[in-house]
């Protein structure tokens, strides 16, 4: 039997506090899209306590992240999880993909002028898993079609005659990271792009749908979610960034 709490108490709320303690309390098969970009292991504190973690230990914190997050998701639902390539590597390979239905691994491009060195390549991208929880898993390709290449192309002409509003877009994002001098950019050391979580999210719901955002952070998400008149449900630890939030 199911002693979880009714969804509806939880909804267009930030929570202070750890996901996890949030995760607990909703129920089972109670939201639409679970939307997550965790911090990445490398020295973060939130107040006077550290969370950095043997990789090990991250990695077995992000199994069980993952692990409440598609408890909560509805089978009709969609997960996005936002990381450096390794950890999403790391979680697909030791939990995702014996659970999901499917996951696809989607490249966020980005310029960027720091993590310069000598010896490789310059990062410049982070991976984003999208885990389908089942074959019912709603996708709204007509809410993120992007124009064709080739639009006068007698295939692509008769497709937009029988109404296609446009290609799928590419597996590969291009958004530039939030710069100092934007308008979205807030005091929070990572932010991600309010275009890219709009992408995301319109993908996989519609009006009235709940989207929940396990780290609150510098609340871009929550932003998009009022403007894309979805429902939200949010956590965060550190009581400055929550307050900036509200």
């Amino acid at each position: 039997m199911n002693t979880k709490n009714n969804i509806e108490e939880y909804l267009n709320t930030v929570f202070l506090g750890d996901v996890m303690d949030l995760l607990k309390q909703l129920s089972d098969k109670s939201v639409d899209v679970v939307y997550g970009d965790p911090d990445y292991n490398v020295g973060v504190k939130y107040g006077d306590k550290s969370y950095t973690k043997t990789f090990d230990e991250y990695i077995e914190w992000y199994v069980e992240l993952a692990k409440e997050s598609l408890r909560v998701l509805k089978d009709t639902g969609n997960m996005f999880l936002i990381n450096y390539p390794r950890q999403n590597a790391y979680l697909r390979v030791n939990y995702l993909d014996k659970v999901c239905y499917g996951v696809s691994d989607y490249v966020w491009v980005y310029n960027t002028n720091v993590g310069h060195t000598p010896n490789r390549f310059t990062t410049a991208h982070r991976s984003i898993l999208h885990c389908r929880k089942s074959k019912d898993s709603k996708f709204y390709k007509d809410n993120v079609a992007v124009p064709y290449k080739n639009p006068t192309d007698r295939r692509i002409l008769r497709n937009l005659a029988n109404g296609s509003k446009g290609r799928m877009p590419y597996d590969w994002l291009y958004f530039d990271l939030v710069k100092n001098v934007s308008k979205e950019k807030t005091f929070h050391a990572c932010q991600i792009p309010q275009k890219l979580s709009e992408m995301l999210i319109r993908s996989c719901t519609l009006p009235g749908d709940i989207v929940l955002i396990l780290f609150g952070g510098s609340g871009s998400e929550v932003e998009v979610c009022k403007i894309l008149k979805r429902h939200y449900i949010s956590a965060e630890i550190d009581e400055k960034y929550h307050k900036m939030i509200l």
